[in-house]
């Protein structure tokens, strides 16, 4: 425990360069000062770590840059990598995700883990990986050999993450336990709720676990709090024969969270139906919810329940709804300056019909919610009617269809004309009814916009035709449409170039030359990006304005692909070369872009 308390540690960060001769002599000068700082306050602390704050504590906080490189912070993660390798132990920065709860919290006895800050992540043949802070905590590692009749091999990782996942992973295995073993019957465990499927009959009675038990309102809240954490954007509670899967999506990809005893499902799915508002003894039918949540610094952020019955009990799925993320700045949704300027043109138009098309998750309502905030002013009445409400916004004027008693988008857009709107905004057009009201809308001077489930931009006009309206009435009240998919990005902390002939570019359909070499970027996986070599996502687009040219060939039935072969002539990008352009920018892969624009 005495390095990371001792000038040892200062010699170590100024052979590898990672401060320099001044602000050694600015650590040494102000460490007393700045540890009686941190006492007063985070004092707390010391409840969980005896040796708080040690040098590293200090030198964090004091906020320097990485030697010379003014543009890099020496952060914790920096130092102890310094460390690991002056000690020769390996460096492991943990990933929640990748962890085993069990492994975690079962392993070595909370009080002792917490005490000595070490965190067992892997055991397999005989070997206990464990992740400590004290590269010179030598007998306590011996200790747990002994007792656990296994082999230790130690990781040294940063304090921070070992105090988080402890606090976390305990805190949420104690709620789950207690429920577990307060609640669960006798042949609980080993039943099989079947009920959806057929009618099955318990000899034995299991008794409820009542959504009201502390133990669960701790593992719910854990839940919520890990998802915004780690940045996912639905949480998914699953049941299984034997037990409770948890999911999040994360990046458009689902990982693995927990599974969780079976016993603790029904609880779980009644505490989050009891905060949506939704009927707990109702468990047949499909439900839709919404809870909203505080986070810190003020911040709101909104999840969307939904329930519904499949073969193990009830499966629940949230989306979370950060107000950071749907509403943004239009410029930084990833338009291109061609595609920006025709947005703009039709978000400008007094009135018409703008479509956004893509599928489920694509990002289509962040570009409705985006566009709507950017046009609202005190002197237009938006009104928005959808299915159900996603977020919620002081500026416009919300309406949640509710078919159980007759009110969808057709009927109220019967209505909503004598409201007085200036803008409307349709969830999504889904029949002739409904198509019928947005064009007569957008033919008595109102600007409508909605969305469409189709595969590119053109192709709504198809859907259009399909779904009853004439094409004349398409052609006269059509702004444009807007088609649109999500990519990962490039983790930039781990982003390097590579080089790639034109020719292997061509076979997979992106619009290069031949015999020429590319230069293009790509993750190689860090800890950062969990290895994936993406961080984060944005938007590509295919935007297609109605010229009169376009009107003619629509109002005379001419085939899309006709269409769709003017737009191109005209400017439009499509989906696969705006792509491209993002994978020439370095924001994404030529593998991510060929996924998600897949015909």
């Amino acid at each position: 425990m005495a390095l990371l308390n001792s000038d040892a540690l200062l010699d170590i960060l100024s052979k590898k360069g990672l401060i320099t001769q001044k602000q050694r002599q600015f650590i040494t000068l102000e460490k007393g000062k700045q540890r009686q700082k941190l006492l007063k306050q985070f004092g707390a602390d010391r409840k969980f770590d005896k040796s708080y704050p040690d040098l590293v504590d200090v030198i964090v906080s004091l906020k320097l840059d990485m030697g010379d490189n003014k543009d890099t912070p020496l952060d914790e993660d920096a130092i102890m990598l310094a460390v690991s390798q002056s000690c020769g132990l390996p460096f492991k920065k943990l990933d929640p995700l990748n962890l085993d709860i069990d492994i975690v919290t079962k392993t070595i006895p909370k009080n002792f883990a917490i005490g000595h800050l070490l965190l067992p992540f892997n055991f397999k043949n005989g070997i206990l990986e464990v992740a400590i802070y004290h590269p010179d905590n030598k007998t306590v590692l011996k200790d747990i050999e002994q007792a656990n009749q296994v082999t230790i091999k130690p990781y040294l990782t940063p304090k921070s993450d070992i105090k988080k996942i402890l606090s976390e992973f305990f805190g949420f295995q104690r709620s789950i336990s207690a429920a577990e073993d307060q609640f669960s019957g006798p042949s609980l465990g080993s039943s099989v709720d079947i009920g959806n499927l057929e009618q099955f009959v318990k000899i034995s009675s299991a008794k409820e676990i009542s959504s009201s038990d502390q133990h669960i309102k701790s593992a719910v809240n854990h839940l919520f709090n890990y998802a915004l954490d780690q940045t996912a954007s639905d949480i998914h509670v699953e049941p299984k024969r034997s037990n409770c899967m948890i999911r999040f999506r994360i990046d458009g990809a689902l990982h693995t969270i927990y599974n969780l005893p079976k016993a603790v499902h029904s609880a779980i799915v009644a505490r989050i139906k009891f905060l949506a508002r939704l009927d707990i003894a109702e468990k047949r039918r499909p439900q839709d919810g919404r809870i909203k949540l505080s986070l810190s610094g003020g911040k709101e952020a909104e999840i969307r329940v939904s329930t519904v019955p499949v073969a193990f009990g009830e499966k629940v799925v949230m989306r979370i709804l950060d107000p950071d993320v749907i509403f943004q700045d239009l410029d930084v949704l990833g338009f291109s300056q061609r595609d920006r300027i025709v947005y703009n043109s039709f978000i400008q138009s007094p009135h018409g019909i703008v479509l956004v098309t893509g599928p489920t998750g694509s990002g289509k309502s962040t570009t409705l919610y985006s566009t709507l905030e950017k046009i609202a002013t005190p002197e237009r009445n938006i009104v928005t009617i959808e299915d159900p409400v996603e977020m919620v916004h002081e500026a416009f004027n919300q309406i949640s269809v509710q078919p159980l008693i007759d009110v969808t988008f057709s009927t109220i857009l019967r209505n909503i004309l004598r409201q007085d709107p200036d803008v409307i905004m349709i969830g999504e057009i889904r029949d002739l009814d409904t198509a019928s009201h947005a064009v007569q809308a957008a033919m008595t001077g109102h600007l409508v916009f909605s969305t469409l489930h189709t595969n590119d931009a053109v192709s709504s006009i198809v859907r259009l035709r399909d779904l009853g309206l004439e094409p004349f009435l398409i052609s006269s009240t059509l702004l444009g449409a807007l088609a649109q998919r999500l990519v990962r990005t490039i983790c930039p902390d781990c982003a390097e170039s590579f080089d790639i002939k034109g020719s292997e570019l061509i076979k997979l359909g992106f619009p290069v030359s031949e015999k020429e070499i590319y230069t293009l970027s790509r993750g190689k996986g860090c800890r950062k990006c969990r290895g994936t070599g993406y961080k984060g996502r944005c938007a590509i687009f295919e935007i297609f304005p109605l010229s009169e040219k376009m009107k003619t060939m629509i109002s005379g039935g001419e085939a899309v692909d006709e269409i769709r072969r003017l737009a191109i002539r005209e400017g439009m990008t499509t989906l696969r070369e705006d792509a491209w352009h993002k994978v020439q920018a370095g924001k994404t892969t030529y593998e991510e872009a060929m996924r998600v624009t897949a015909e």
